[in-house]
C-alpha cells in the first residue's frame, strides 16, 4: 500500500498546466512515443513508449492521468513539461484507388508466378484505406492448374508496414498459362540435397524425388544411401527440407 500511495503522489506532483479541451495529434508511425503527445518533452522523457498506433483509419485517446502515470512508472523527469487534460491520436491515412493498389501489388504478384505464367488482368477492390508508407507483404493464392490457357484465380495479399500486417486486400485475376507453366519444378526421380534439422544439428543427404513437386510441396523423398523414405518440403530446385514425421 505504501508503494501506490507513493506513486499517487508522485502523479500528483507531475506538472498540471492542461489545455481545456481535447488535443488531436496526427501520427504516421507503428509506435506512440511521449513527444508524439507532448512536443515539449526531451530526453527520455521524451522516448517513453506509449503502446501501438491505432489502426488505419482509427484513433486512441490519452487522459492527462494516463500521461502522468506513464511519467511516474518510468521514472523520467518531468518537471516543467505542460500535461494536456487530453489527447487523442489519429493514424494518419491515405486512400489507394484501384489502380494505385494495381502499381503496388502486380509486382509482388508476378513475381510468385510460375516461368510460362503471365497475369492478363486484376480485379480489385475500388480504394483501401490504409496508411502512406504501406508495402506489400506475403501474397496467398491457391496452385495454379497445370493446362495451357487462360485460368482465373484469386488472391489475398497483405499491406504491411515495420512487418505489421495493416490491412488485407482480396483480388481476382486472369492468368494465360503456355507449356512451360504446365511442367513442375522437380519431376520424380529428380536428384536433389535433403536437410535434416534438429535444431542442434543440421545433417544433408543426397535424395531423389519421389513424385512431381514444386516450390513449397511437401513430398516423399528417398534417401540415396539408406533408401528411407522421408517427407520434405520442397525449397528450391535443389533442396528440401525433412519436415516433422
Amino acid at each position: 500500500m505504501r508503494r501506490w500511495f507513493s506513486v499517487i503522489a508522485c502523479v500528483m506532483a507531475v506538472s498540471t498546466a492542461s489545455a481545456k479541451s481535447e488535443t488531436t495529434r496526427m501520427l504516421d508511425a507503428q509506435r506512440i512515443t511521449f513527444r508524439d503527445l507532448v512536443p515539449e518533452a526531451t530526453g527520455p522523457l521524451a522516448a517513453i513508449d506509449l503502446g501501438a498506433a491505432p489502426p488505419p483509419g482509427g484513433s486512441r485517446l490519452f487522459s492527462a492521468d494516463d500521461l502522468r502515470t506513464a511519467i511516474v512508472l518510468s521514472r523520467t523527469n518531468a518537471e516543467n513539461v505542460p500535461i494536456p487534460a487530453s489527447v487523442r491520436v489519429v493514424r494518419v491515412t491515405r486512400r489507394f484507388s484501384e489502380g494505385e493498389l494495381d502499381v503496388l501489388i502486380r509486382p509482388s504478384l508476378s513475381a510468385l508466378l510460375p516461368p510460362g505464367a503471365t497475369i492478363v488482368a486484376i480485379q480489385l477492390p475500388r480504394s483501401v484505406l490504409t496508411v502512406p508508407q504501406v508495402s506489400v507483404g506475403d501474397i496467398r493464392m491457391p496452385r495454379l492448374p497445370k493446362r495451357v490457357g487462360l485460368t482465373r484465380t484469386s488472391a489475398v495479399a497483405e499491406l504491411v508496414v515495420g512487418g505489421d500486417v495493416l490491412t488485407r486486400v482480396p483480388l481476382t485475376m486472369d492468368v494465360r498459362l503456355d507449356e512451360r507453366a504446365t511442367r513442375y519444378l522437380l519431376e520424380r526421380g529428380a536428384p536433389l540435397n535433403l536437410v535434416i534439422d534438429t535444431g542442434l544439428t543440421r545433417v544433408t543427404a543426397a535424395a531423389v524425388v519421389q513424385s512431381p513437386a514444386d516450390l513449397g510441396d511437401v513430398v516423399p523423398c528417398q534417401v540415396s544411401r539408406t533408401r528411407k523414405i522421408l517427407r520434405a518440403k520442397i525449397i528450391s530446385s535443389r533442396e528440401a527440407v525433412v519436415v516433422q514425421q
